[in-house]
């Protein structure tokens, strides 16, 4: 393969050798060549590369206190991470880049070589041209992960296209947005028409220009395809153009929508070309109004769409690297901890319906459709980048939960389908995608996410090597000559074998991480011999008995801590290391009778029977009068306060499995005990599953019961009462009772029910034939929107209420009723029954609508 030099990067090495004319021959030559291996090899990395402009580089070698291995010098050899990057990388191989780039080519006016894609990248208001970028970002980082020369040219192809697109339009311009060039167009004029994911109708466009930047990056630094990089400069000054009018409160407004990692992108430009107008530029994608808090320390999360904002701080913590902007780093650090100590569920995700609630209140935000993949995908990029200016092995903990839980739980082991939501609540499922047809923005992420895998695992930095990671992995340690084998068994095993092989003896110090959750067992021998208990020893806090300090202490009871071997290493060294693992419960912060069990790091899911069939519609128009009985039953846990390992116990022959034993009761069936087996949560796919778990003791479980029975008397009289159902977002019974609606209505799941919302209207006929007076009872959603949503309620195209739904902390069913005036009812067969949304405002999810007689 041609190797070739950023120019820019030429010139700097010119500088050099005139700055090194005193050197003697041949010393110099080995210079230089040495430069050139450094230039050449820190180019693969993504994210973590050299910057030509001399002074970002000081700066970037001031600030940089550890480094990841790049990825083509690390190479995964087993394990469940392994497993997904394989299947990933045959997914990868089975798309086809002309049909990805079909709408590039027609919106440029050339022909298109193959039918397009649908779903998301399909036509109309979508994403269309985000599956491009981020296939062209997928191949490149699995390139460099594999060495496989079929990424590669899958990456060339697909530049090579984009050239021929971006020359058509002549301007620099280069999306596959129905009616962009409209969109930006207006922005241009000054006319900004902005919500949370539209952009002058278009639906956030910024977000999905810059999967094609990052796209064009990632071929330009991991497969060195210079024409990536010619295409990304042109783009930009396109960029530049469109908003080189437009004064500081335009910009803002024009950034209250989702506009992705645009900052990361041009702050990447400007440290691959030293051009500072790309730098200057990415600040025009700093978005004040969510920023600014942070800076301040300020949890401002709460309410927010989490996708939104944590590519902002991506970008923030890069632009630090190579700026030293103090005010960067302390937005980007303190929203990681507050994200990652007071927003995830143990899993590693975060979200209910894609947005952030309240800091450490979590006990209620379970249930439904909670842990957005994209998300857990941008915290990891932040992530590795604060690691390596701050090596704490929080950072290392963080990608351990989330890399073993959450990314491992999002892709089914066996025929690679990647999940959207990766819910943790109970009786919940995952949320699989149509990996040929969806294309949503989960599937675009998770192609680069599972490409991955190996950076992080290996850090250097001055004279030393941290191993974050326990994963079967072989690395290359350029700096110090070194190759780098880990055998282990982890995650379910407990051993870990390092074994060193060096050119010759070499001085450094490997820093290994003793994860927080080993015990007393822990052990590391260095060529069979112990290392020494002191050096083992973690530090904790002292307990404090001050409710001020509770939550420190909490956190630091959860990080680990490095065991520094610093000694001569010689080739063939084995280091070893038993990792023994433990049960114990991870309980919500705000609710100790809701927890998570977890096996060391590994979260434990119940398995609670085969998944419900999307979509599966009822034989009978009217569901059960109480239709959460028809879910898999879930048993609370009473068993508190006794230990976990007193009613958890190991199944034979299973490793990894166990059951509850003994403590298990269910609501419905108050005197029988229930047992449920459980195993890591990555492992259990296609079944119906519990994450977390209601653990009380006897007094609870009595008020429980009897919260119960009331509550099945009071649906039981309900049920009595029902003259009609109508289940909203059911095909059938929709179709029965002439369901009509307006633009924007959908149908969206809430607790595993369909119910339909939106911005316009929507009405069906409700007989009445059987009854002259009677009640409308409405079952109402309370979350999954971003404020209030009001709406008017009309029968017979009479005003019957005007209502107005906020959203609760813990998200929840309401059910609000409305009498029916007898004169709309007189002798009439039927009556018409229409919810209409208020203007800028919409329609609360509706889940049924029931018909009672007085």
């Amino acid at each position: 393969m041609k190797l070739t030099i950023n120019p820019n990067r030429l010139i700097l090495i010119k500088r050099l050798f005139n700055s090194f004319h005193f050197f003697p021959s041949f010393r110099f030559l080995s210079f230089v060549l040495s430069l050139v291996v450094i230039f050449i090899s820190t180019l693969s990395s993504q994210t973590f590369v050299q910057a030509v402009d001399p002074q970002a580089k000081n700066l970037q070698d001031k600030l940089w206190r550890a480094r990841p291995l790049p990825l083509e010098k690390v190479r995964l050899t087993g394990g469940p991470l392994f497993r997904a990057q394989y299947l990933t990388g045959q997914y990868l191989l089975q798309l086809e880049p002309d049909r990805m780039l079909a709408f590039y080519r027609q919106r440029a006016g050339l022909q298109p070589k193959a039918e397009p894609y649908n779903g998301w990248d399909g036509p109309g208001r979508n994403l269309t041209g985000h599956i491009a970028g981020h296939y062209l970002s997928a191949v490149s980082l699995m390139y460099a992960a594999t060495g496989d020369t079929r990424y590669k040219e899958r990456a060339d192809y697909i530049v090579k296209e984009l050239k021929e697109v971006q020359d058509k339009h002549g301007d620099g311009y280069l999306s596959a947005l129905e009616k962009g060039r409209e969109c930006f167009e207006a922005l241009a004029r000054g006319e900004i028409r902005t919500a949370s994911f539209d952009l002058n109708g278009q639906w956030s466009p910024w977000y999905t220009l810059h999967k094609t930047f990052a796209g064009l990056r990632d071929a330009y630094r991991l497969t060195r395809n210079q024409l990536a990089l010619q295409i990304e400069i042109k783009f930009a000054s396109w960029v530049g153009k469109i908003l080189s009018g437009l004064n500081e409160r335009q910009i803002q407004q024009m950034l209250n929508t989702e506009f992705g990692g645009m900052n990361e992108v041009l702050v990447d430009l400007y440290v691959d070309t030293g051009d500072r107008r790309w730098l200057d530029l990415s600040r025009q994608f700093e978005h004040y109004v969510f920023v600014a808090p942070l800076r301040r320390h300020e949890d401002n999360l709460a309410g927010k769409h989490g996708n939104t904002q944590i590519p902002k701080m991506v970008g923030a913590a890069v632009r630090y690297l190579y700026t030293g902007e103090a005010a960067d780093l302390m937005a980007a650090s303190f929203f990681w901890d507050r994200v990652v100590n007071h927003h995830s569920y143990a899993t590693g995700g975060h979200g209910l319906n894609e947005y952030f609630g309240q800091p450490d209140e979590l006990g209620a935000r379970l249930d439904g459709r909670t842990a957005e993949s994209c998300n857990v995908y941008n915290m990891l990029k932040l992530t590795r980048v604060l690691f390596s200016l701050c090596p704490e092995a929080r950072y290392a903990d963080f990608l351990e939960r989330a890399l073993f839980n959450h990314v491992l739980g999002s892709i089914d082991p066996e025929d690679g389908r990647m999940c959207y939501m990766v819910p943790v609540g109970r009786a919940v499922q995952h949320e699989y995608q149509d990996m040929f047809r969806s294309f949503t923005c989960c599937v675009g992420s998770g192609m680069e996410n599972h490409a991955l895998h190996g950076l992080g695992i290996y850090y250097e930095g001055e004279n030393k090597l941290w191993v974050n990671l326990y994963v079967p992995s072989q690395a290359e340690w350029t700096t110090k000559g070194a190759k780098v084998s880990l055998e282990t068994d982890f995650p379910e095993g407990e051993a870990a074998k390092i074994t060193l092989h060096l050119h010759q003896p070499e001085e450094f110090i490997l820093a290994l991480r003793r994860p927080w959750w080993t015990g007393e067992g822990f052990a590391v021998k260095v060529n069979g011999q112990p290392v020494p208990a002191e050096m083992l020893a973690r530090l904790d806090l002292p307990v404090v008995a001050n409710p001020q300090y509770e939550s420190t202490r909490r956190i630091a009871q959860k990080t680990s801590s490095y065991v520094e071997i610093k000694r001569i290493w010689k080739s063939g060294d084995v280091v070893e290391v038993t990792l023994p693992k433990a049960l114990h419960l991870e309980p919500t912060p705000d609710d100790p009778t809701v927890t998570a069990i977890l096996w060391g790091p590994l979260v434990l899911a119940g398995d609670l029977g085969p998944e419900r069939e999307r979509g599966r519609r009822s034989e009978a128009a009217q569901p059960p009068a109480i239709p959460t009985f028809s879910q898999p039953v879930v048993p609370l846990l009473v068993a508190a306060p006794r230990p976990v390992n007193e009613w958890l116990k190991p199944i034979a022959d299973k490793p990894g499995s166990f059951r509850i034993v003994g403590v298990g009761r269910t609501l419905e069936a108050p005197e029988k005990i229930v047992e449920v087996d459980l195993m890591p949560f990555y492992r259990l796919h296609r079944r119906t599953y519990s994450v977390y778990w209601d653990y009380l003791d006897e007094k609870e479980w009595v008020k429980r019961v009897e919260a119960y029975r009331r509550e099945r008397a009071r649906q039981e009289a309900i049920a009595a009462a029902t003259v009609i159902l109508v289940p909203l977002g059911d095909a059938k019974a929709e179709k029965e009772f002439n369901f009509q609606a307006g633009e924007n209505i959908t149908m969206q799941r809430v607790l595993g029910r369909p119910s339909r919302r939106g911005s316009t209207w929507f009405s069906f006929d409700l007989p009445t034939s059987s009854i002259s007076s009677g009640t409308l009872l409405v079952t109402y959603y309370s979350d999954d929107r971003q404020g209030e949503a009001n709406f008017t309620i009309l029968v017979e195209g009479e005003k019957l209420a005007t209502e107005k739904i906020t959203r609760s902390p813990a998200p929840r069913l309401l059910e609000k009723e409305y009498p029916l005036p007898e004169r709309l009812m007189k002798a009439k067969e039927k009556i018409i029954v229409r919810f209409e949304a208020q203007p800028e405002s919409e329609i609360a999810p509706v889940i049924s609508v029931r018909l009672l007689k007085k």
